[in-house]
């Protein structure tokens, strides 16, 4: 379904939308039989979360339908790529034959940004083409248009061109050489935290904010560029990415912005020491804590739909804050600044539960029940319980609760779903 808030808002930034119809096909990972992760000459394997192993050629290997791009592939020249900016997914596939130049090489390919897929949209944002011949004199290209648009005051009305810039850069920064030059590059971060940053350009002129698809994709190439590579996150962080990234969570007023902001933050700090010693020491956990989705909810159609996803990526992220994997060895003054967070947010997490949230009618059937809403936060809840006990004391108000939802379980029995919820309270009791 295509909404027309969305389309009035896309006619502002971009010239063109064509449609593209495609199915939804997955590369599918072979099951790797050795090693925790393997890096071979052609091969990338990794272990998710539950311990499940699989491999995938290191080269993107294309079909005439779409497929997944996995982390760390390279994709050829020639191929129709598409991201989805709800999920920051790419996918590619062969460039039909009526589509493979449009007057330019073979070697180029085409680039599309989805701003929601998930509804079923097929309104794509065209951005352009690469040439993976010129990638290095490309990458500079397009930072540099980058930046003269930040110093120009009339890109911000007209920002197809930045769109089509940060498209392609997107595109580049999952091959590491080109994120390591990205990075390097002394005037490629400050100007993605300028185009990230939800506050207006121009003092008085409110109108002259960076619109929000624009927010979106500074911040998912800033989040792409780093992420899993300590070298590049240090970079970053020196940059300023980490203050500036959380001066963003307190003024930003787009929900899918804020999901971006969020996943970039993550990116920077996720596994690297001082990076997260520096988002304690301004305060991340407080700011974090003060992030409230629903209230950003407006009359907009399925806004709510879309703070309760957010709602819950948030609180996991939390919970990997302060998950001895996500980051094994913290220096000293971080790891009493994450003792601090975590009575922070033992008491966020005990009010939320009591405040208990209401499901959300939705009629596309993808908003987070509220019970699934509640069980991250129990999950969360527990865990600092049980690692912080001299910090995590639970109120007398969270047992009058717990019995009280409890109760409101007994007719629930047959919903998918409900008796981890009601495992999950059980371990929470006292």
């Amino acid at each position: 379904m295509v909404k027309i808030g969305l389309l009035a808002l896309l006619a502002t930034v971009v010239l063109a939308v064509p449609v593209v119809s495609h199915p939804q096909a997955k590369q599918q990972p072979f099951m790797a039989n050795s090693h925790d992760h393997y890096s071979g000459s052609d091969t990338i394997c990794t272990t998710d979360s539950a311990g499940s192993k699989s491999c995938y050629p290191k080269v993107f290997q294309a079909t005439e339908e779409f497929q997944v791009i996995m982390p760390g592939q390279s994709v050829p020249p020639g191929l129709h790529v598409q991201i989805d900016m709800t999920t920051g997914q790419r996918m590619a596939k062969l460039m039909p034959p009526g589509e493979s130049n449009h007057g330019d090489s073979a070697e180029h390919g085409a680039l599309t940004v989805v701003e929601n897929d998930e509804l079923g949209d097929n309104g794509q944002i065209a951005i352009g083409k690469h040439s993976n011949h010129q990638a290095d004199s490309s990458l500079e290209a397009h930072i540099s248009r980058l930046v003269t648009a930040t110093s120009n005051p009339g890109s911000v009305a007209d920002s197809t061109h930045v769109v089509q810039a940060l498209g392609k850069l997107e595109e580049l920064v999952h091959d590491t050489r080109h994120a390591s030059a990205l990075l390097h590059d002394t005037d490629a971060v400050p100007t993605l935290l300028r185009l990230s940053d939800p506050k207006p350009v121009h003092q008085g002129m409110p109108q002259q904010s960076w619109p929000p698809v624009v927010r979106q994709l500074s911040s998912v190439v800033l989040g792409s560029a780093v992420q899993n590579n300590q070298k590049l996150q240090g970079v970053a962080m020196q940059s300023g990415a980490v203050t500036h990234l959380l001066s963003f969570l307190k003024s930003e007023t787009n929900l899918k912005a804020l999901g971006k902001h969020i996943f970039a933050l993550s990116a920077v700090i996720r596994g690297h020491s001082l990076a997260l010693e520096q988002f304690a020491q301004h305060g991340g956990f407080q700011t974090l804590r003060d992030v409230h989705p629903f209230a950003l909810s407006t009359s907009q159609e399925n806004n709510e739909v879309e703070a309760s996803k957010l709602e819950s990526r948030l609180v996991r992220f939390v919970d990997d804050l302060f998950n001895p994997e996500f980051n094994p060895n913290p220096t000293s003054e971080a790891a009493v600044l994450i003792r601090e967070g975590a009575l922070v947010w033992c008491n966020a997490l005990a009010s939320r539960l009591i405040n208990n949230l209401e499901d959300i009618d939705d009629v596309h059937e993808t908003a987070v029940p509220a019970f699934q809403r509640k069980l991250d936060y129990a999950r969360v809840l527990q865990s600092l319980k049980t690692a912080y006990p001299d910090k995590c004391v639970l109120p007398l108000e969270l047992k009058a609760w717990l019995q009280d939802e409890h109760a409101s379980l007994l007719s629930l029995s047959d919903v998918d779903g409900i008796e981890e919820y009601r495992h999950a309270l059980n371990e929470l009791d006292y």
